[in-house]
């Protein structure tokens, strides 16, 4: 299915090597710890070996695999569960069957990625900060928007539109708005909604969910649309208004971050 991007994201990873006793970061070719002042053994050279390019060739090739129980492959906890307990630099992250990945489990929610950024910081260098002013009014959000291993689309309406509705409505229920612009991965797929994805005219349930789902547009590809995404000047439908996508599929950690025209209100 065009523009589904899966989770977790297996891929190679950059890193760099810590003393004892300190939060690993991987380099390729160098000996790296697990914080504990054990050996992981020395990480691979980064591929292709025969230097061509890889088949598709990402700007951060960071992972974040949820870590899983030796020999059956269960899955033991998500990554930010595993961080919230504090077992970022656990043993669990780095024995065991997380050997068969050089970056090992939970790159990227444990700050070993140092190639991708949270949506925050994201946002704020897009120049969004009427939408994270009201961010800031809800904590819980702030928090899930600064944390990168955080797997969402995030709509993020621009800086006139977010003065528009409040010069309109008032008093924003900013609890159900912020969560009305936040899409979960979608459920069937574990993929993100990515702006491909959006032009198959999907239903796409937000964060709030019993405001019931947002709808796109459905239309066709345009020639030479990539997996990348990048698409614009289609419409998002909420309860009560549209939106028209303005810029899209700015890349986060684990995510993706789209620029709208209005606020949609729940």
């Amino acid at each position: 299915m065009p523009g589904l991007r899966l989770l977790p994201v297996l891929a190679l990873v950059l890193c760099t090597q810590h003393a004892l006793g300190r939060n690993p970061q991987d380099i390729w070719g160098e000996c790296c710890y697990n914080g504990q002042g054990v050996s992981r053994g020395e990480v691979p050279i980064k591929g292709p070996d025969d230097g061509t390019r890889d088949p598709i060739d990402v700007p951060c090739q960071c992972s974040d695999a949820e870590p899983r129980a030796y020999g059956d492959g269960r899955i033991i906890t998500s990554c930010l569960e595993a961080k919230k307990q504090g077992l970022c630099w656990n043993n669990i992250m780095f024995g065991g069957d997380a050997d068969l990945l050089p970056e090992h489990y939970c790159q990227i929610t444990c700050g070993r990625c140092n190639c991708c950024r949270d949506f925050y910081s994201l946002i704020q260098q897009y120049g969004g900060n009427e939408f994270l002013s009201l961010v800031d009014q809800d904590q819980e959000m702030a928090n899930l928007l600064k944390e990168s291993g955080f797997a969402a689309t995030v709509l993020v309406p621009s800086n006139q539109a977010v003065q528009e509705a409040k010069d309109k409505y008032g008093n924003i229920d900013v609890y159900k708005v912020l969560r009305y612009h936040i899409l979960p991965p979608n459920e069937k797929y574990n993929a993100l909604w990515s702006t491909p994805f959006m032009s198959l005219g999907p239903q796409m349930t937000t964060r709030l969910a019993d405001a019931g789902p947002l709808t796109s547009s459905k239309f066709a590809l345009p020639p030479n649309t990539t997996w990348e995404g990048g698409l614009t000047g289609f419409t998002i439908t909420g309860a009560n208004n549209e939106a028209t996508v303005l810029q899209s599929d700015v890349n986060a950690c684990k995510g993706y971050i789209t620029f709208i025209d209005s606020v949609l209100i729940p």
